[in-house]
C-alpha cells in the first residue's frame, strides 16, 4: 500500500489537486513543520498498515505550533495501542482546508467487474452514509457528469464549476487515460475531497498496488474487446445447442419413470428433426429407438449429447463424447459444486476433459433444452410452442426454463428457444449472450441468473448489443463490510456494482417471473424506444390516479396534452369526466349509437407530440354489471376491444389493461384478447400497474 504522500503524488500527476503534506518523524520535526506553515494544521498517522486512521486514533485537527509536539506523541501512542504490529513511518503534517462539501471518490480493479469508479458523500463514517453511485470504467465525460448528478441530486444546480471539476476528477481516475487504466493500482480511496465553489482539494488519499494476478484483469476498451474476441472464437460449434443434427443420450433408461426415458420420449413425441441415439449398456431398444452400448459404438456422426449418469462417471463420458466429435454436451446430472464443496473437484475434472478438445459443455445440474425449430421439447410436448419466434431464454433454474416455455405457449408469445444451463461450469452467461448476439434466430435474449462469472464483461458486452437483453436475477448477495480493507472495498458491494452494470449496459432487469413475461410481451409487440411521457385513458378516476402513482415510481411522466389534442377531446367532456391527462370517461360516454368509439380518443393521443406511450384500461366488471348477463357482457367487451383495435397502428406504442375481477369468464377473455391484439401491435395486461411498468421498461436511454 502506498503512503498518503505517495498516493497524493500519484493524484497530482493526473491533475487532481491535493494538499502538500510534510512527513514528520519526531515530535520536534512536527512542531517545526506546523510553525513554518504558520496556520492550524491536520496531523495524520502515516502507515501502510493503517487505513482507517480516525478509528485508529491517528488523526488530530486544527493543531497549532504549541500543540504539535503533544499531538504527534498522542497519535503515535494511540496507533501503537490500536495496531501494535503496524509499521509507522511517522506523522503527516498539512494545512487545514476550509470547510466545504465532503465527497468520497473511490476506484477498484475488481476481479469480477474490472475497473469500477465510485462517488458519494465523504468524510468520517463514510460507510454509514448513503450508498455511493458506481460506474464501470472507462468513463466518458457524459457518464462522469451523470455520476455526479446521481450521487448529489440538485446539489450542483447552482455550482456548475464544482460539478465540472468533480467530473474531471472522475475522468482522471477512471477515464480512458485515467490512473486506474495506466497504473498498477488495485484500490484507490480519496476521502474526503472538499469542494468549495469551483475548487476541489483531495485532503486524504491512499492507493494500494495491484497483485500480479489481478493486474491481468481487462481494463481498457482494447483489453475488453480483445478478451471478448477470444471468447467469441470458442463459440463456433454452439449452433448444436438448439439446431443439432443428431443427439446421443448417455444414461438412457428403459424405465418409464426415469429422466433417461422421459426426455427421449419427449424428443420423439415432439418430433425432433434429427436422429436420436440412446446409449445404454445392455438394452437393445428404448422407446422404439435402437440403443447402443457406448458413444463410440454409434455408427454415425453426433453433434449433441445429453448426459444423465452418476456424477463420478461424467468426466469419462465427456471424454468419450469429445472423442466422438460431439460439439455440445449437456450434463443433466446434479451433485457437483451446487451439492457440496467436496464435489467441486469433479467439475474441474470435467473442465480438464473439455480443455483437451473443442467440445463445449452446458451444465451440470440442468433439465434440458427447448427449440421450436428442431422440435426439442422441455417438459411435455403439448406445453411447448411450435411456431418459430425471436425470444431465447437462458436459465440457471430448470423450473424457470420450463415455466417460460409453458407460459409462452399459453400467451402465444414468440419464445422459440430455452436452455436450462445449471451451474455453468463451462459455457456461462457471457458465452450464451455472445452466441445470442450473433444468432440470426434470436431477436430478444432473456436470462434467469443466480450467479455469474465475469459480470463486468457481461455488462460491457450487453452495452454493445443491438438486441434487447432482459435479466431476472435471484440469489443477490452483499459483500461483508466488516473485513473490508478500505472504504472502497467496503462500499463496492456486489449490489452496488451490479446495479451500475445494469444501468450502464441498458439491460432490462426485472424482479419476478410475472415481470419477465410482461416485459417479453411488451418487447415482442413494441420493441424499445425513447420517451417517458405517458397518456392514461380509461373509465375510473381511482384507477387513473393509482396508474399515475405507478408511473411516477417507474420514471414515467404524465404530461399535459397538446392544445390541439385537448381541443379535440372537449366534446367528450361531460360532468364526471376528465379529458385532461389522465383521461377518465365512462364507458357509456364512449359510444356513438351502438358503436364504441375508443379509437377516436386513442388516435388523437397517437399523434400528440407530448405523448410517447399510451395505456388504455377497461373495467370489465363495470361493463358486465350494467348488462343483462355475462354472455351479452362479453359481446360488449368484444365490441370495446374491436374499437380499440381500430386505432391507427403507428404513433405511440399502446398497452391495454383489461382489469379482471378474477372470474373465469373475464380471465379467459383477457387471455384471448392478449393473443388477438398482439398481432395488431397492442400488448394486453390484466392490471394497469403491470401495463404501466411494462411500458416503462421499454424506455431506451
Amino acid at each position: 500500500m502506498k503512503t498518503e504522500i505517495e498516493s497524493k503524488e500519484l493524484l497530482a500527476r493526473y491533475g487532481i489537486a491535493t494538499t502538500h503534506p510534510v512527513l514528520a518523524t519526531s515530535a520536534a520535526v512536527a512542531a517545526e513543520a506546523v510553525r513554518r506553515l504558520g496556520k492550524p494544521c491536520a496531523l495524520k498517522v502515516v502507515s501502510p498498515d493503517i487505513v482507517h486512521k480516525v478509528d485508529a486514533g491517528g488523526v488530530r485537527l486544527s493543531v497549532g505550533a504549541e500543540q504539535a509536539a503533544d499531538a504527534y506523541q498522542s497519535i503515535i501512542e494511540a496507533c501503537r495501542r490500536s495496531h501494535p504490529k503496524a509499521t509507522i513511518d511517522g506523522v503527516l503534517i498539512e494545512e487545514m482546508i476550509p470547510a466545504g462539501l465532503e465527497i468520497f471518490i473511490g476506484a477498484r480493479l475488481d476481479r469480477d467487474y474490472g475497473v469500477v469508479v465510485l462517488i458519494g458523500p465523504g468524510g468520517s463514517g463514510v460507510e454509514q452514509r448513503s450508498k455511493p453511485k458506481a460506474a464501470l470504467a472507462p468513463l466518458d465525460r457524459e457518464l462522469a457528469l451523470a455520476l455526479v448528478d446521481a450521487a448529489f441530486p440538485a446539489r450542483f444546480a447552482d455550482n456548475a464549476a464544482g460539478r465540472d471539476v468533480l467530473a474531471r476528477y472522475l475522468m482522471a481516475v477512471g477515464g480512458p487515460d485515467g490512473l486506474m487504466m495506466r497504473e498498477a493500482i488495485e484500490e484507490l480511496d480519496i476521502n474526503p475531497v472538499i469542494v468549495s465553489g469551483g475548487d476541489a482539494i483531495a485532503v486524504d488519499a491512499v492507493a494500494s498496488d495491484a497483485s500480479p494476478a489481478i493486474s491481468l484483469t481487462p481494463r481498457s476498451d482494447s483489453d475488453i474487446a480483445e478478451t471478448l474476441a477470444r471468447r467469441r472464437s470458442r463459440l463456433g460449434g454452439l449452433g448444436a445447442i438448439f439446431d443439432p443434427k443428431a443427439i446421443a443420450f448417455v444414461g438412457a433408461s428403459t424405465s418409464k419413470d426415469k429422466l433417461g426415458f422421459q426426455l427421449i420420449q419427449t424428443l420423439v413425441d415432439f418430433g425432433f428433426t434429427g436422429k436420436i441415439y440412446p446409449v445404454h449398456p445392455t438394452a437393445s431398444e428404448i422407446y422404439g429407438l435402437k440403443a447402443y452400448p457406448s458413444v463410440a459404438a454409434i455408427p454415425d456422426e453426433v453433434d449433441r449429447a445429453y448426459i444423465a449418469v452418476g456424477n463420478k462417471l461424467v468426466p469419462d463420458v465427456l471424454a468419450q463424447c469429445r472423442d466422438k466429435g460431439v460439439k455440445v454436451a449437456q450434463v443433466l446430472t446434479a451433485g457437483f459444486s451446487e451439492y457440496s464443496s467436496d464435489s467441486s473437484d469433479l467439475e474441474q475434472q470435467m473442465r480438464d476433459q473439455l480443455a483437451a478438445g473443442t467440445m463445449r459443455m452446458i451444465g451440470p445440474n440442468c433439465i434440458g433444452t427447448f427449440s421450436s425449430g428442431t422440435r426439442m421439447a422441455i417438459g411435455a410436448p403439448r406445453y411447448n410452442p411450435t411456431e418459430p419466434g425471436g425470444i431465447t431464454f437462458y436459465s440457471q433454474s430448470g423450473t424457470y426454463a420450463g415455466d417460460v416455455v409453458r407460459r409462452a405457449q399459453v400467451w402465444d408469445l414468440p419464445v422459440a428457444r430455452a436452455l436450462s444451463c445449471g451451474n455453468c461450469a463451462d459455457l456461462d452467461m457471457l458465452d450464451l449472450l455472445l452466441f445470442a448476439e450473433s444468432d440470426p434466430e434470436t431477436t430478444i435474449v432473456a436470462f434467469y441468473i443466480e450467479s455469474m462469472r465475469d459480470p463486468g464483461l457481461f455488462f460491457r458486452a450487453a452495452r454493445g448489443m443491438t438486441k434487447p437483453v432482459v435479466v431476472l436475477r435471484g440469489g443477490t448477495t452483499e459483500q461483508g463490510q466488516v473485513a473490508a480493507s478500505s472504504h472502497t472495498a467496503a462500499l463496492a458491494t456486489d449490489r452496488v456494482l451490479w446495479d451500475a452494470g445494469v444501468s450502464q449496459s441498458g439491460v432490462i432487469q426485472v424482479g419476478s417471473m410475472d415481470d419477465l413475461m410482461d416485459t417479453l410481451l411488451a418487447l415482442s409487440v413494441h420493441g424499445r424506444s425513447k420517451g417517458n411521457r405517458l397518456a392514461v385513458f380509461g373509465s375510473g378516476g381511482g384507477v387513473s390516479v393509482t396508474s399515475s402513482d405507478v408511473a411516477a415510481q417507474v420514471g414515467l411522466k404524465i404530461p399535459r396534452l397538446q392544445e390541439a389534442t385537448a381541443e379535440g377531446l372537449r366534446r367528450f367532456g361531460i360532468p364526471g369526466t376528465s379529458v385532461a391527462n389522465p383521461i377518465d370517461i365512462p364507458v357509456w360516454g364512449l359510444r356513438d349509437g351502438d358503436r364504441y368509439i375508443f379509437e377516436e380518443i386513442i388516435n388523437r393521443l397517437k399523434v400528440d407530440g407530448n405523448i410517447d406511450r399510451i395505456v388504455v384500461f377497461v373495467e370489465m366488471g363495470w361493463v358486465l354489471d350494467f348488462i343483462e348477463n355475462d354472455i351479452q357482457g362479453l359481446k360488449a367487451l368484444e365490441a370495446i376491444c374491436a374499437s380499440i383495435a381500430r386505432a391507427r397502428p403507428d404513433g405511440a406504442p399502446m398497452s391495454l389493461a383489461l382489469r379482471s375481477s378474477g372470474d373465469k369468464y373475464q380471465d379467459d377473455f383477457v387471455r384471448e384478447q392478449r393473443i388477438n391484439l398482439m398481432k395488431l401491435g397492442i400488448s394486453v395486461y390484466p392490471t394497469t400497474s403491470r401495463a404501466v411498468r411494462a411500458q416503462a421498461r421499454l424506455v431506451k436511454g
